[in-house]
């Protein structure tokens, strides 16, 4: 049974004017990132959106892994490197969507990146949507990066602020800050990820498939539902956002 007939068909998403970028970012390692940005890429192809994916951890990041047919690797802090990103965005068809994983850095990395390719002031014109997926941890330091990378980046780009169940159960030193306030009132949205059983998730991990693929695998059935239903409940989540999504 595939995942398309066993849950709620996605809508096509409707044409865009501009090109979008995507980018999955979080305070370190362990947070999930790269688990959203996994999801995204299943939700993207379910709702029949055309997209790249770029994996900033290098040639054996963890989207390369999962998504291989259409992830290339990148690295931010080489201009070379990192120029099929935007290449790809802004020399082509306004409906485009790029997906980069980014590594643990700084906002000011990110902006250096962003600013000296010329992506914040196009999308201060409003020639790109940008999007940030801020995927939260659970300690201080994440909320003291979400800042830094705010005051970075500024207003011009969408934050949707992901709450990771996977990760961590509650996320009150966010839900208590100034930051969320001022995230809040420039637009931004949150989303709430659920947690997927541990065991599911390490078979999803040996098989080296996508979290879509797996569902529809020879794995046995209680995972492949219990993936299946997670899914679901992501795919609802990201529905939330859409419209800064795709």
């Amino acid at each position: 049974m595939s995942t398309a007939k066993s849950s709620k068909k996605q809508k096509p998403a409707p044409t865009r004017a501009n090109p979008r970028l995507l980018l999955t970012h979080g305070e370190k390692g362990g947070v999930g990132k790269t688990t959203v940005a996994r999801l995204v890429a299943d939700y993207l192809e379910q709702r029949e959106v055309s997209f790249r994916a770029f994996d900033a951890e290098g040639a054996t990041g963890q989207l390369l892994r999962f998504h291989p047919e259409n992830t290339m690797a990148v690295e931010v802090d080489n201009a070379s490197s990192i120029a099929p990103v935007l290449d790809f965005l802004m020399d082509g068809e306004a409906d485009r969507v790029a997906l980069v994983d980014l590594g643990a850095r700084s906002g000011e990395d990110l902006k250096n990146w962003l600013y000296k390719a010329g992506a914040l002031e196009e999308a201060e014109e409003g020639n790109l949507d940008v999007t940030v997926l801020y995927v939260l941890g659970g300690a201080l330091d994440s909320v003291g990066h979400l800042k830094e990378c705010f005051g970075a980046l500024g207003s011009a780009v969408q934050y949707v602020i992901v709450k990771n169940l996977g990760v961590a159960p509650r996320f009150d030193v966010y839900e208590d800050s100034n930051t969320r306030q001022d995230l809040l009132a420039a637009g931004a949205l949150e989303i709430t990820i659920p947690a997927l059983d541990g065991t599911v998730y390490q078979s999803v991990d040996k098989a080296s498939q996508s979290f879509t693929a797996f569902c529809d695998s020879e794995a046995g059935y209680t995972e492949r539902r219990y993936c299946r239903t997670w899914l679901r409940e992501c795919f609802a989540a990201l529905e939330e956002a859409s419209a800064a999504l795709a």
